[in-house]
């Protein structure tokens, strides 16, 4: 595949656990799959935002240092931020200074997968361009890989989120979504079923990862479950990204088996769970992956039993 990413582009400003000091580390949920596919050795575009400022420079040197072009970046007022303050056991909050105003043409000549997702698909006014870009590749016959990956603190109403959530999984071939984002959507509701009924509005897969628990995939009506490797967490920044750049990296537009699925989930779960050793996102390459994830199985389970 040859990837286009599109989606905002952050500065994550990580507090020390216990203090307010903060660190300043380059994210962004689309931003940080993008520059996870480049360390796997996948040849990929990112089109977003970024300021005329000091922040704005360091997401292009991040980009530059990873083989990532910066000519898809359009301007913007000022570069958005993300102060996030890690809780126990790694996981992470955040509270965010960001605009999206995107509306820059983006050529999808040459490209085989188009992702994007989180704030670049709901927040406004930009949101409305990126699903339009969706449509547009998906009329072309490029894949289409979408991830909700909600912020509740800048979504706002929950009904008019949920209308574009799911306008966003009509569009796309491969669906990733957090069990936590599909319990912001669909409150009390069992993920199974939620996964069950987003495939039978038109992917043909959809994924859903359950942190500790690992991931699971529904593909043509089969529920194909991977635990998730022990590790030492850190922290969890960065941690679903990298599990969708692996997983996207292992499916490359072949014909989706469930083989070929178990193994996606199996290297999608290993790249996530190292992520998680690390402070910040900071994605492994394939040899990293291929080794951690050795011992690490799928199974099937026709219920969809958690």
């Amino acid at each position: 595949m040859t990837f286009l990413v599109v989606g905002e582009s952050l500065v994550d400003l990580i507090g020390a656990p216990g203090s307010w000091t903060f660190t300043a580390v380059p994210g962004g949920s689309p931003l940080n799959v993008a520059v996870a596919l480049a360390a796997l050795g996948r040849p990929v575009r990112f089109a977003g935002e970024a300021g005329d400022d000091f922040f704005g420079g360091l997401l292009r040197d991040h980009l530059i240092r990873h083989g990532i072009g910066t000519g898809d970046l359009a301007p913007a007022t000022a570069t958005g931020l993300a102060f996030a303050r890690v809780g126990a056991g790694g996981s992470a909050s955040y509270d965010f200074r960001f605009d999206w105003t995107f509306s820059a043409p983006v050529a999808l000549d040459g490209m085989t997968c188009l992702h994007t997702g989180s704030l670049a698909t709901l927040a406004a006014p930009g949101g409305d361009h990126v699903r339009g870009l969706m449509r547009a590749a998906a009329e072309s016959g490029i894949t289409v890989s979408y991830d909700p990956n909600i912020r509740p603190s800048l979504i706002g109403d929950r009904a008019r989120a949920l209308a574009h959530v799911e306008e966003c999984v009509r569009l796309a071939r491969l669906v990733k979504v957090s069990a936590e984002d599909l319990d912001w959507l669909y409150p009390g509701e069992p993920w199974p079923g939620v996964a069950r009924r987003w495939a039978g509005l038109g992917p043909a897969l959809v994924v859903v990862t359950r942190g500790a628990d690992g991931a699971a995939a529904v593909l043509d009506g089969e529920v194909i479950a991977c635990p998730a490797p022990a590790v030492e967490v850190v922290d969890t920044v960065g941690a679903g990204d990298t599990f969708t750049a692996a997983y996207l990296d292992t499916l490359d537009g072949a014909p989706l088996s469930a083989e070929r699925v178990a193994e996606a989930l199996r290297r999608g779960c290993a790249a996530a769970a190292i992520v998680c050793t690390r402070a910040g996102a900071v994605p492994p390459t394939r040899e990293e992956v291929k080794s951690f994830s050795q011992g690490t199985g799928a199974s099937r389970d026709e219920e969809g039993h958690e």
